[in-house]
């Protein structure tokens, strides 16, 4: 049998003083993100290619919509402002029934009476008087050391009256409408409402020179 001989196998690489270059091999996984990826952005061109040739075609209606965007955004903005405004300058006026009933006793209140007026007996009153005239009429006096005399029930009688009547037994019912004005800027709302006006103010302003903003705001609760 012949012997075998180890041939070399020479390398041109080497040969020529260089190295050979060698690739890392990519993992099935990120070859998938990769297509993934491209197919992902080739979609999102197609879409992109596709708004632009709608937008282009519908030049006008696309105007058309922009204005009426702005002119929306430029009354809703506009209303917002007027309503801080007003709620900033807005009073509360309401009217709050009371039923109260109020009792006078131990207020030291008196009723001072001072007058003369006319009573009526409701009964018969028996009088006994000492040393009285008695005119007999044409000059017919007659002097009585006692005179027994009933007054009948109905006589009527002139008596002075003079004293102060205490009211403490006395309770007044109190029904009452009471009519309440309240400005909002003197309460605890006020300083709320100015925070909030700052906000909107802050918002607007930057936004007012570039929209159509109407000379008069309107007011969508009356439609």
């Amino acid at each position: 049998m012949a012997a075998q001989t180890n041939t070399p196998v020479i390398d041109p690489a080497r040969i020529a003083g260089r190295s050979p270059k060698r690739y890392a091999r990519l993992s099935p996984l990120y070859k998938a993100l990769i297509w993934t990826s491209f197919l992902i952005n080739a979609v999102l061109l197609i879409i992109l290619g596709v708004l632009a040739g709608v937008l282009i075609s519908n030049r006008g209606q696309v105007v058309g919509l922009s204005g009426n965007a702005q002119a929306f955004a430029a009354d809703n903005l506009s209303e917002l402002q007027d309503v801080v405004v007003k709620l900033e300058g807005a009073t509360i006026r309401t009217t709050i029934p009371l039923s109260q009933p109020l009792s006078l006793a131990g207020k030291g209140i008196f009723v001072p009476v001072d007058q003369v007026t006319e009573v009526r007996l409701t009964s018969p009153v028996p009088l006994v008087l000492s040393g009285a005239d008695i005119d007999l009429g044409n000059g017919n006096l007659l002097r009585a050391n006692n005179i027994n005399l009933t007054l009948p029930e109905g006589t009527p009688l002139q008596i002075a009256l003079k004293m102060n009547i205490s009211l403490d037994s006395v309770t007044i019912p109190v029904q009452l409408d009471v009519p309440v004005s309240i400005p909002l800027a003197e309460t605890e709302l006020g300083p709320q409402f100015q925070r909030l006006g700052a906000i909107v103010n802050r918002l607007v302003n930057p936004l007012a020179p570039l929209l159509p903003m109407p000379n008069t705001p309107p007011d969508s609760s009356k439609h």
